[in-house]
């Protein structure tokens, strides 16, 4: 008998359940805005070279004249190929022939130039700080950026394979969200940033894991993918949120802290929730599984119950493993469908954060592409169970994946003056190719495995 066959003595689709799956809305919502959180903290703004001729006063009375600040900017800025000030190099003095009325062709190229060496002038059109523009993660400078975003996902990926320590302790996972993320909006230093942000990681798969087989657990297998599929709902509109918020917020630091504090109060909401049941089986601990299941019976609105420990005891030995069993990583490897599969997924994840996470390359109008990114990817999720349920799974994954594959990579032969089209429609196709990846992965937990054990597996590899 396995734990699902409980479900109806404590109501299987009751006010808990309904109760357990939005009160998880708002911490998932919180969890996927940072994800991207460095599309807005990170942004790397127009910048050139700072000079002291543009800022000494005096010199600029006697040259200026009628000359604007742009052709002042090229005394001691040149120009790149898209006629914008060179990002990484200045003139080693005031070139001021190229501004006669008689000098045409000048070939920038032959000029003496030299790299920044007194630091960077940063337009604040667009946001006023970033930590970009605090640390000058710019020029030879700039792989910091991506070592940051590459830092936190490394805090995922460690928590994931130490599997999941976390993830049944969901308080203490809150607690270091929050401890971690309101520590790097006070931060001075870089490397500091860097190690909060690997805390901040490696707690997210705690609550995320732990969120979704908490669900999972106490849904019957007929339910499961309509509760999946609104779980990854959560993911879209964190996305569409933190577009919102970054509207009104231009200092990093204050985007930062906002996007913090609520963990606090995450934290202290989550000793409310139930522990896992699966859990505490395998511990042997069948007193405190009475305890919850007669709690949710009791939320459920169901009287009377005839579970006791005896019952529990004797009618759960199958779900519990024996004591000399021990899975790892390396059974994913040694399943031949599941490893196929797990690396399908691992693909689709690439394909996903590595666009996602760096939207600034993919057009200069980030709120728009943080916008079509939620949209897209809400309507594909929302959309998925049903059309499952029509063309079947591996019809509609590969579909999905098919228009993934036309629209981004044909994107890159284009003009850049063409590609605004292209940027939507190849945003859309990656939130197809989201909502395949997070589809698939709750169907192999689903049809392909039984058991706690082999769900968490699924999960914690994908």
């Amino acid at each position: 008998m396995a734990f699902e066959d409980f479900l109806p003595e404590v109501g299987e689709k009751g006010r808990s359940q309904i109760l357990w799956v939005f009160s998880f809305a708002i911490p998932i919502i919180f969890i996927s805005s940072h994800f991207l959180l460095e599309n807005f903290t990170a942004f790397v703004p127009e910048h050139w070279c700072w000079v002291h001729f543009l800022d000494n006063t005096s010199a600029l009375l006697n040259v200026s004249g009628n000359l604007n600040f742009s052709s002042l900017l090229k005394l001691s800025i040149p120009l790149d190929s898209n006629g914008k000030p060179e990002r990484c190099h200045q003139f080693f003095w005031p070139q001021w022939q190229p501004l006669g009325p008689n000098v045409t062709g000048q070939n920038m190229s032959q000029l003496e130039m030299e790299p920044c060496v007194d630091g960077w002038v940063y337009d604040q059109g667009i946001f006023t700080s970033s930590i970009v523009t605090e640390w000058d993660l710019v020029c030879d400078s700039q792989t910091l950026k991506y070592l940051s975003q590459s830092i936190l996902l490394a805090g995922n990926l460690v928590e994931y394979l130490i599997w999941g320590y976390l993830s049944d302790r969901r308080p203490l996972s809150y607690l270091m969200m929050a401890v971690s993320s309101t520590g790097n909006t006070f931060v001075q230093s870089f490397p500091v940033y860097c190690c909060f942000l690997f805390l901040f990681g490696s707690s997210i798969p705690g609550v995320t894991l732990g969120s979704l087989t908490l669900i999972q657990e106490w849904t019957n297998s007929q339910h499961r993918p309509l509760v999946t599929v609104i779980f990854t709902l959560y993911f879209s509109l964190g996305h569409l949120f933190l577009r919102l918020v970054a509207y009104g917020i231009q200092e990093w630091r204050e985007l930062q802290l906002v996007m913090s504090v609520p963990f606090f109060a995450f934290f202290l909401a989550s000793w409310w929730l139930p522990e896992f049941a699966g859990w505490l089986i395998f511990q042997n601990r069948y007193d405190e599984v009475l305890k919850v299941l007669t709690k949710v019976a009791k939320i459920n609105g169901v009287k009377e119950t005839t579970l006791t420990i005896e019952v529990l005891r004797s009618t759960m030995k199958i779900e519990v493993p024996p004591a000399e069993t021990h899975y790892t990583m390396s059974d994913l490897v040694h399943l031949p469908i599941l490893r196929t599969r797990m690396l399908c997924l691992s693909f689709v994840g690439l394909i996903f954060y590595g666009l996602s996470l760096d939207l600034h390359n993919l057009g200069s109008n980030i709120q728009t592409l943080q916008v079509l990114l939620g949209a897209s990817a809400f309507l594909s999720r929302s959309g998925a169970l049903f059309i499952m349920n029509l063309c079947g799974c591996r019809t509609i994954a590969v579909a999905c994946l098919l228009l993934a594959e036309l629209f981004i990579p044909a994107r890159a032969f284009l003009p850049q003056g063409k590609r605004v089209g292209f940027e939507e429609r190849g945003k859309w196709g990656v939130g197809e190719c989201t909502i395949r990846g997070s589809s698939v992965a709750q169907w192999i937990e689903q049809r392909q495995l039984g058991g706690p054990v082999g769900r968490a597996l699924c999960l914690e590899s994908g």
